[in-house]
């Protein structure tokens, strides 16, 4: 009997691992954190970028996440961090008009899907974008994602303001402006060793309304350690006038009525 016990734990922890589910979590924090990849010529789909379902065949993601050694990302996985993955074929992609590969600034790329997840399944619910400038409530953020080991983590940062920021980043080839707040926000926690480390990963704040806990991201990953270090993580800032607007644009979808986006949930 202490064998088939020892036997199901064990299946139950190489199942956790094979599914990348690192910390046990709410639906709604993680039924929108999708996974980019890419398939290869063995026919495996290699995962190492992320991004955000925002409704209808729309994925956010990192215009330097649409591209590995020459393959195209080509599929898109939702529910791995809720242990029932899915995957969906990308259509196409529409990259920031003002993203140049040689810097980081405006690395953001809108993937449009064949398929609706939510008309696949119910329990793909899309996140919203907070739409207001910094300040965040409290100062505080999470950001959701695999570490490197592949297990989904919830990690809490704090905002790093702008003046202190840039004491981190002097102008280098890739940061020509150093950390340009305009487009960028900084966070870290110093005292976690282990955080999200995929491009792409969601930065987010919870709102909740009438009995509703509902995501809303603020940013996605771009550079940087966003744990273990005092020197803080650049995050692509949603709610910068160059990027709210366009994504609005090209989603086709109104994320600035935030009661509206509530009422998906």
């Amino acid at each position: 009997m202490a064998v088939c016990i020892w036997s199901f734990v064990f299946v139950w922890i190489s199942l956790m691992i094979r599914l990348g589910k690192g910390q046990s979590f709410e639906p709604y924090e993680t039924s929108h954190v999708a996974l980019i990849g890419w398939t290869q010529r063995s026919g495996a789909i290699k995962f190492d970028c992320a991004g955000s379902y925002l409704g209808k065949n729309i994925i956010l993601t990192g215009a330097r996440c649409l591209e590995r050694d020459g393959a195209l990302a080509d599929v898109v996985r939702l529910g791995t961090a809720m242990g029932s993955p899915m995957d969906f074929h990308v259509h196409n992609v529409t990259v920031h008009y003002r993203y140049q590969a040689e810097y980081y600034y405006h690395n953001m790329a809108i993937i449009i899907l064949k398929e609706d997840p939510q008309a696949v399944s119910s329990r793909f619910k899309p996140a919203c974008i907070y739409s207001h400038a910094p300040p965040i409530p409290e100062g505080r953020v999470h950001l959701m994602g695999r570490d490197a080991e592949g297990s989904y983590l919830k990690t809490e940062l704090d905002l790093v303001d702008s003046d202190k920021c840039h004491e981190y980043y002097s102008p280098t080839k890739k940061l020509k402006y150093g950390a340009l707040l305009v487009c960028c926000m900084c966070a870290r926690n110093a005292e976690i060793a282990k955080c999200a480390s995929e491009l792409g990963s969601p930065m987010q704040i919870i709102l909740e309304k009438n009995g509703k806990r509902v995501p809303f991201l603020v940013g996605q990953k771009t550079i940087g350690r966003s744990c273990g270090t005092k020197v803080p993580g650049i995050y692509t800032r949603l709610s910068s006038d160059g990027h709210l607007p366009w994504i609005v644009t090209i989603a086709r979808m109104d994320f600035y009525n935030h009661d509206a986006c509530m009422e998906k949930y």
